[in-house]
């Protein structure tokens, strides 16, 4: 009798031996799934946080820049003329690779005390118009230019490459508002150029016209 309780007790031991195990193994395995879900939420997370960190330095970062002053020609020879047209050189910015200057994907803002044309640099054989308080600011097509046009003087093609140069003119002349006039830049006369590009920050050039108008003006 007594050797068969010690043999239940033993059998007891080893049931309660393999029930402890099989618990434990059990909180191993949900540890261990719980474990690798929170590192791959973590993992997750950070690649997340890497893409919106690189999309917003490269939203905030200068994608163009000036290269060079910003002229303003005068409508003659002498003093006291009004801007007539306005020309800038722009290449890309340190660690941009290329900017798309196509008239579809690039606006150019133009802005002086009698009016904003929202964009010079049109698409399509026609003008541009905006109706701001009840006036209507015309960046007019003629010649078959539009008022705004680049030209490349270091590469080619529709995108602005590393160790390119574009040329900008922008005729204010054909940009019209209260007066045919209106978009010229008189003396003394704040003027500002925003180039809004796809990607990267906008570039704004704000330039002040002499107290004397001449044929050509250093802005600068």
């Amino acid at each position: 009798m007594g050797k068969w309780v010690k043999t239940w007790f033993a059998r007891k031991k080893s049931i309660t031996g393999l029930s402890a195990a099989i618990v434990m193994i059990a909180f191993v395995t949900v540890a261990s799934v719980f474990a690798y879900t929170v590192v791959n939420l973590g993992a997750l997370a950070t690649r997340k946080s890497q893409e919106v960190i690189v999309g917003g330095l490269q939203a905030a970062s200068g994608a163009i820049v000036l290269d060079g002053p910003v002229y303003g020609y005068g409508t003659g020879s002498g003093t006291n003329d009004n801007i007539t047209t306005v020309i800038f050189w722009l290449k890309t910015a340190s660690g941009a690779d290329s900017v798309d200057l196509n008239v579809n994907t690039t606006m150019i803002t133009f802005e002086n005390p009698r009016g904003v044309w929202p964009n010079v640099y049109g698409s399509g054989n026609h003008d541009l118009n905006y109706t701001i308080v009840g006036i209507t600011y015309t960046a007019k097509y003629s010649g078959g230019k539009t008022a705004c046009t680049i030209e490349w003087e270091t590469g080619s093609g529709l995108v602005l490459d590393r160790n390119e140069k574009v040329r900008v003119t922008i005729d204010l002349t054909a940009l019209t508002g209260a007066s045919p006039t209106a978009g010229e830049v008189m003396k003394n006369e704040e003027f500002t150029v925003l180039v809004r590009p796809a990607q990267g920050s906008v570039l704004k050039i704000v330039r002040h016209a002499p107290s004397e108008v001449k044929a050509t003006n250093d802005l600068d």
